[in-house]
């Protein structure tokens, strides 16, 4: 049970005034002098509050008040409350200051100190809107709060991505992200998902990039319905993160993840997510080239496997090139790739096929021009089978290999797939 600290001289009627007050709500605690105030409150960590009678005239009172001041932030200092007489009061309230949270003047109504109690404590465990959103100003994060209309009652900080007009009196209450945002693309987002929270009563959280000032940044919302007792929802409180340096690094890690380090082109890993979602996200028609290095194996074994690395690299270098920057450039084996071409019709993908055989004799590893063998076809809509297009280039390819094998200096006709 918490307990209220009373220091004052032995048989002061306040002992009796303080029990009929508190009655079981705490346990009092009685002191006769500064000292014994002091060993108790060393002694003791539950002490709600701290009432003195006659302050000026204890001694040692003031030195032990700043002392336990010192010790406090003003948040959390032991609340003080003071009994005194009519014509003292001044010179009390001006002895402890600032510490004196109330001051009740004599004789002691039991019931009316009662209400001073309670006020006192709850006075020292509260703190005002405005000290609340000048501790929220310190923080690295920004804090705000919108209304049912996802219009903003508070934020504790104005970023730089706002448009304030440059005015000193602008304030954010009363806007939505559409009135002061620069960005309005990620101000829409913003909206819709506010919007939807409120709508829904569900929080979200997501990431977004800001390029203003040309500083490239990555913001984390984290968004939370504020709810009535009885479930509607009146607004919506949220936390702003910068995460641009976590975001960096993981786009970094992911990029690494999904390259390929020999030639710098997306790896197996990404050519099978590619393929996973080409039939909800691609543009239609998707042109596949399946292409694989020739002669490698002459350079390898007649210069040694860092030669036929460079092939490689060679075959990437040609494709770069020559294909679109729209392509899907993927390196599936040691010298295979898969090319996807979004939006590209068989008659683009046999003209970049083409384009690619007439520029690859300008690229040659150790006086051998590179020479590649190209397979091709087309994924009409989304519901074609992407395996079997996929498989489709792949023997068009072969199918071209072994014609150059049967007559290595005779042009390779092509196959009637498509």
């Amino acid at each position: 049970m918490k307990s209220i600290l009373l220091v004052c001289e032995s048989g002061s009627p306040c002992v009796k005034a303080v029990e009929d007050a508190v009655g079981d709500s705490f346990s009092l605690l009685v002191a006769k002098s500064a000292a014994e105030c002091a060993g108790i409150l060393n002694g003791s960590g539950s002490v709600a509050l701290l009432l003195i009678d006659k302050p000026s005239r204890t001694a040692g009172i003031r030195e032990l008040i700043d002392d336990i001041n010192r010790e406090n932030t003003v948040l959390y200092g032991l609340p003080i409350l003071i009994f005194t007489d009519r014509d003292a009061q001044e010179e009390d309230l001006a002895y402890l200051g600032g510490a004196v949270v109330d001051c009740v003047e004599k004789p002691i109504h039991p019931a009316v100190l009662k209400r001073r109690i309670d006020n006192a404590i709850r006075f020292i465990n509260s703190v005002s809107f405005s000290e609340f959103a000048q501790m929220l100003k310190v923080l690295p994060a920004n804090i705000f709060v919108k209304d049912s209309e996802a219009k903003y009652v508070f934020s504790s900080q104005i970023w730089r991505h706002l448009d304030t007009g440059g005015d000193p009196d602008w304030t954010i209450r009363g806007k939505t992200d559409m009135d002061i945002r620069f960005d309005k693309d990620n101000a829409r987002k913003a909206l819709a998902a506010d919007l939807e929270i409120i709508r829904t009563g569900k929080g979200a959280s997501y990431i977004i990039e800001e390029n203003e000032d040309g500083v490239q940044e990555y913001l984390q919302l984290i968004k939370e319905p504020l709810k009535d007792a009885d479930g509607t929802v009146r607004g919506i409180v949220a936390l702003i993160n910068n995460v641009t340096e976590q975001e960096r690094l993981r786009k970094e890690l992911k990029r690494q993840s999904i390259t390929d380090r020999l030639t710098g082109l997306y790896n197996r890993e990404y050519f099978d997510e590619y393929v996973e979602k080409l039939p909800a996200e691609a543009a239609f028609p998707v042109s596949i080239l399946t292409l694989d290095c020739d002669n490698l194996k002459q350079i390898n074994d007649s210069y040694g496997h860092m030669a036929g690395d460079e092939y490689i690299r060679s075959c990437a270098a040609l494709m770069r090139a020559v294909l679109p920057e729209s392509s899907i450039m993927c390196r599936t084996g040691g010298d295979e790739f898969v090319v996807f071409l979004p939006s590209a019709s068989p008659q683009k993908a046999s003209a970049l096929a083409k384009k690619l055989n007439k520029a690859s004799a300008g690229f040659v590893v150790h006086g051998l021009p590179l020479s590649v063998s190209i397979g091709r076809s087309t994924i009409q809509t989304a519901a074609d089978s992407i395996e079997a297009a996929i498989k489709m280039s792949d023997d068009d390819m072969y199918l071209t290999k072994q014609q150059k094998k049967a007559a290595p200096n005779q042009p390779a006709r092509r196959s009637a797939i498509r």
